[in-house]
């Protein structure tokens, strides 16, 4: 029989494009497997670079206060207290620019160099910085944004940094954060809990 195939080109081809059609279904099984794999790694890998990039954020604005004992939020004419929120680098995610423009800061003038709110900002007295070597967007490109009302108010909302994820939108609204949890593909670093159990002393 196989004498028989050798000398009958016909049916040559039909086993050429039998086997042709075996190998093409094996490939698209073995996309349809590698291709998601691919895809959960890339966004997991991009939450995990996130979350390193928000308790750096956090443990840069902690050393910041333990070496001035208030929150960055002075504003160019040198009054602490005056910034409700913080952005990074990046695009400005939607729901997160604060409005009037003078309660919102960024955080390169604040942590990275001693210039609250630009070039002629009164500089803190006991800045001991750089507190964060770079201000990056988020792996989405999107400003990282601190929510700094709570740190420089007397009452129980949690200050945080948080990223908008991978659809640039703060989907939720956490200026009045008591217990915050994260919205949406929304990722949250709590910068101090004040809780009445464990109030963090700032003044």
């Amino acid at each position: 029989m196989s004498d028989e195939a050798g000398r009958n080109p016909k049916r040559k081809g039909l086993f050429r494009t039998v086997e042709g059609a075996v190998v093409a279904a094996i490939v698209v099984i073995l996309a349809g497997l590698v291709v998601p794999t691919v895809q959960t790694w890339r966004v997991r890998s991009n939450e995990a670079r996130a979350r390193d990039d928000l308790s750096r954020i956090r443990d840069a604005i902690l050393r910041f206060v333990a070496d001035n004992g208030m929150a960055p939020s002075r504003s160019r004419d040198g009054r602490d207290g005056a910034l409700y929120r913080m952005i990074g680098s990046g695009l400005i995610p939607e729901g997160a620019y604060y409005f009037p423009d003078d309660r919102q800061g960024f955080l390169d003038h604040h942590l990275h160099v001693n210039r609250p709110q630009g070039a002629k900002g009164a500089p803190y007295p006991d800045w001991r910085g750089p507190y964060l070597d770079r201000v990056v967007a988020d792996p989405w490109g999107f400003a990282y944004v601190v929510v700094l009302y709570p740190l420089v108010r007397e009452d129980d909302r949690d200050c945080l940094v948080v990223s908008a994820g991978r659809n640039g939108i703060l989907d939720g609204d956490y200026a009045a954060a008591r217990d915050p949890i994260a919205a949406g593909d929304d990722l949250l670093e709590i910068v101090f809990d004040k809780s009445p159990e464990r109030r963090a002393p700032i003044r």
